[in-house]
């Protein structure tokens, strides 16, 4: 009997080490379901144009979801694997009243994230590996201007010592070759390089980077919204089919962010990017850069407050040699939260990405602002901009490029009222007075455009779980 106990002891623990073995991984599920409705005027600012008047949509509604699921198999090991809706406006394709839910190509869901997130056996070395968020560092404007975008590659960061890590990874912005068309002189591929040193200290954070791009020869049908925002507009307009095959050969870019707490109250950021673009021709170069800094007072117990100022470098009048405004793959700065973007769910600003690149800004901001009832908050911003652009300029943009002779008054006031913990009501009012040189804008579809008022409201709810 004494031997059949301890049988029986042996083998549950054999059995308990092998259910551990083979213990099946925690799942946990999270997302969000979103609607937005928007009542907007004038965003084009075709008032002043001819007469012409584009913004005929005079309210929009759009509804989207994400839905994510982390697979956790132990503290060092996990995966992310998410997926996102098509935003759908309302009334349209598969949202269209009887319409079944639409086909597949109106209702779509695709995949937004999935990567593989561990650490090193024995180590503190973390490894990302797939589709996943890659953004350069930046302390103002909420993500950096050159590059903040969910982007295929491999990340590798460590810590160094207690005060100093580093990070190195690689990412393919682009590529445009398909398994049959593949070859030497058919490279349409962008890839980027970046290697950062996170630098955290007691009272002040910084992390310089370097990130380099090689072009491959086509590289200029790999990405078009890329591509735009690394050439000279002044050359390429808005098509990047027209480039030479051999238009650009390498970009890099080099900056840090800062921010310095050790006067708290009192917070200090601020971000310097310089990149450039060389091209083949004179006419593809492009360099420029950014410098913004923001003072937070963070003594309030009902609100934050923090006075911004930013500038970018802005075109010259000759569109031979090149582009002198800072080139940027995917453009996700914004301040405020409607000229430059920041809106509060979706379709919601103007969000003009590299066309509003030349200017200098400056912008007060309260945030977070305790109301009468819990739960319910306010943000407010007064934003000016005027252009750093030639007046000259080619290429430029009407209503979202500012030259030296143009100027920009924004005025928003956003409120949040959370209904549960996980339900938020969302509601945004948006000013813009745009006030354009009638002399520079007075060619083509934009004969005496001068601007004009632009308005929005909004009324949305995101629910999280």
């Amino acid at each position: 009997m004494k031997r059949l106990t301890l049988l029986a002891v042996a083998l549950t623990m054999v059995l308990g080490m092998a259910a551990t073995s083979f213990a099946a991984p925690e799942v946990t599920i999270s997302g969000n379901v979103l609607v937005n409705a928007v009542w907007r005027d004038n965003w084009d600012f075709a008032s002043g144009n001819d007469g012409v008047e584009k913004s005929s949509k005079e309210m929009n509604i759009r509804e989207r979801a994400d839905l994510y699921f982390t697979v956790t198999a132990n503290e060092n090991l996990k995966a992310v694997l998410g997926f996102r809706s098509v935003r759908g406006d309302w009334g349209q394709a598969g949202m269209l009243a009887d319409s079944s839910g639409g086909t597949p190509s109106e209702n779509t869901i695709g995949l937004r994230d999935a990567y593989i997130d561990f650490n090193w056996p024995g180590t503190s070395v973390n490894v990302k590996a797939g589709l996943m968020p890659i953004g350069l560092p930046a302390a103002v404007g909420g993500a950096s201007m050159v590059h903040n975008a969910r982007t295929t590659g491999v990340l590798v960061s460590s810590p160094i010592t207690d005060n100093v890590s580093i990070l190195a990874g690689f990412a393919r912005a682009g590529d445009a070759n398909d398994d049959a068309s593949v070859s030497k002189t058919d490279d349409s591929v962008i890839d980027n390089w970046i290697v950062a040193l996170p630098l955290n200290f007691e009272g002040f954070a910084m992390s310089p980077y370097f990130m380099y791009a090689p072009m491959g020869v086509n590289a200029g049908l790999a990405a078009d919204a890329a591509v735009v925002g690394l050439t000279n507009r002044a050359y390429s307009g808005q098509t990047p089919s027209i480039y030479d095959a051999d238009a650009i050969k390498s970009a890099w870019w080099l900056g840090t962010d800062f921010t310095m707490s050790m006067f708290d109250p009192f917070v200090l950021k601020a971000d310097l990017n310089y990149g450039t673009v060389d091209g083949e021709k004179e006419i593809y170069d492009r360099s420029g850069w950014l410098f913004d800094i923001a003072l937070d007072y963070t003594g309030f117990d009902f609100m934050n407050l923090s006075l911004t100022y930013a500038y970018t470098t802005g075109e010259d009048d000759d569109a031979t040699n090149g582009s002198e405004r800072l080139p940027v793959l995917i453009n996700d700065w914004a301040i405020g939260s409607f000229w430059f973007g920041g809106g509060l769910i979706t379709g919601d600003d103007l969000d003009s990405d590299s066309d509003n690149i030349g200017f200098h800004a400056v912008a007060l901001s309260a945030t977070g602002i305790q109301s009468f009832a819990e739960g319910l908050t306010h943000d407010a911003h007064i934003v000016y901009a005027k252009g750093t652009n030639d007046k000259k300029m080619t290429g430029k943009v009407y209503g979202a490029t500012l030259t030296e002779e143009d100027a920009m008054w924004e005025v928003d006031f956003n409120t949040m009222y959370k209904i549960y913990d996980e339900l938020t009501l969302y509601n945004g009012i948006g000013y813009i007075n745009l006030d354009y040189d009638k002399d520079t804008w007075a060619t083509g579809a934009d004969s005496n455009g001068d601007g004009g008022d632009a308005w929005k409201f909004q009324l949305g709810m995101v629910y999280q779980f």
